[in-house]
């Protein structure tokens, strides 16, 4: 039975692979977001580039619906590091330094703002909304490296 799922994976992966080719911008990224949270959600282990990549997106997705701030409270600090570690690998300077200033507040604020938002998240929240997005810089990187992310 192994060795026909084993096959079947493969298979889908191909298909990935080949449907990646015809798409670009959002739709590509939801495409690569949608296979790795798919594989986190099994429960089987993320690779560092796999990681990078799910992590940047997940903090994209919360931070422009409800800002560090809501990053924060859905995922503690599980995926910072991860993010962090990306914009680093992408090349998104300015998103960097946002992130490691975010972690930075959430570590020494977390116990004052349980129930309540933290205000020092603001400035962070209203510069991510304005820099130009590294959306491409996150694409180029999966199709650089696209045989150790989908997989």
């Amino acid at each position: 039975m192994a060795p026909q799922k084993n096959q079947h994976m493969k298979i889908n992966l191909l298909q990935l692979k080949e449907k990646l080719k015809t798409l670009s911008g959002d739709d590509f990224d939801f495409e690569v977001a949608d296979y790795l949270l798919t594989i986190k959600f099994d429960e089987k282990i993320l690779n560092q580039m796999q990681k990078q990549v799910v992590s940047t997106n997940i903090l994209d997705n919360e931070v422009f619906n409800g800002g560090f701030d809501q990053f924060y409270l859905n995922n503690e600090d599980e995926y910072i590091d991860g993010a962090i570690d990306g914009l680093r690998e992408f090349g998104a300077t300015e998103f960097l330094e946002l992130a490691i200033k975010s972690k930075e507040i959430y570590l020494r604020d977390k116990e004052l703002y349980v129930n309540d938002r933290n205000p020092h998240f603001d400035p962070l929240d209203d510069r991510f909304y304005e820099l130009d997005h590294y959306l491409e810089l996150r694409i180029n990187y999966v199709k650089a490296h696209l045989d150790e992310i989908i997989k």
